[in-house]
């Protein structure tokens, strides 16, 4: 109790300074108007401040489901959209069967143009990464749909326009993926500038880069130039994007570059994705070889 009167003993014209100060701002805002009125903006700002600020952390808080729906949402309206095309020009383009009648062969009736890209597909369907393995040689990622939302082996994954990975196996509710951070994924790629097709691979080493194999040197290519899916992979439809040149190193007495690839798909923020198949892949595949597959 000493201690405590030896304190307020030391710091009395401090206490008295501040009892002062605060009768006066108090007999100041509650009898001049002005200076009531800039007191009530000051809180009003302060309180103003203070709300966005929770509104944007309840909005962060709430953006992977508000992801999610947006994901199923976009899905559904491209079906919507690409069911539409399919109904009103049924006659003419991509979908026109073969025979030149005017209709749809009866393996083309179920398949509709995916918006954006012109891909024929026969399946699409959004899904949630619930795990994206980067840690390893072999990664995989998992997706929270499986058989019982119709996705099978062998169906692309990709994140808009860009390849992600092809689905590997399916339980009933989740689905396992083979991103193209895997070493023993070999993506046929095709330079479209040339025309020229070669090999994608993971080297192990960065998620963010892989390497191209078997560009030929006489080919002209510079860093910068764009890699798409070709129309030789039995799995994605040609045309989506793989990546871009970052480097391109010449070996003396070799015939093909060694070329390093930014990879389109950043994997650590691969959070929602879409699962598709491109039309009459089955019937595709029965005629390659097993090892071609």
């Amino acid at each position: 109790m000493g201690g405590l009167a030896l304190w307020l003993f030391k710091y009395r014209f401090l206490g008295l300074f501040i009892l002062l100060e605060s009768i006066g701002a108090w007999m100041t805002f509650s009898e001049v108007s002005y200076h009531r009125s800039r007191l009530n903006q000051f809180q009003i700002e302060i309180a103003g401040n203070y709300q966005y600020r929770i509104h944007r952390i309840t909005r962060f808080m709430g953006l992977d489901e508000e992801n999610l729906r947006l994901n199923q949402e976009i899905t559904a309206l491209k079906l919507q959209f690409s069911t539409k095309n399919v109904t009103n020009d049924s006659s003419e383009g991509p979908l026109s069967a073969s025979n030149g009648q005017g209709s749809l062969s009866p393996s083309q009736r179920n398949t509709f143009l995916w918006p954006d890209s012109g891909i024929l597909l026969d399946f699409a369907s959004p899904a949630r990464v619930v795990f994206c393995g980067m840690g390893s040689q072999q990664n995989y990622m998992l997706l929270d749909r499986g058989s019982l939302h119709g996705i099978q082996p062998r169906m692309a994954v990709l994140q808009g326009n860009k390849i992600a990975g092809q689905v590997q196996a399916v339980s009933e509710h989740f689905a396992r993926v083979v991103p193209l951070i895997h070493t023993k994924m070999r993506t046929s790629a095709l330079h479209p500038k040339s025309q020229t097709v070669a090999s994608l691979v993971w080297d192990g080493v960065s998620t963010r880069y892989a390497e191209l194999l078997d560009f030929p040197i006489h080919i002209p290519i510079k860093i910068g130039d764009s890699l798409v899916s070709s129309s030789y992979s039995a799995v994605y439809p040609p045309g989506l994007r793989l990546g871009r040149v970052d480097r391109i190193d010449v070996i003396p007495g070799a015939v093909t570059y060694k070329i390093r690839v930014v990879l389109a798909t950043d994997y650590r923020q691969l959070d929602h994705v879409q699962v598709i198949r491109p039309a009459l892949q089955g019937e595709r595949e029965k005629l390659l070889p097993q090892a071609l597959n």
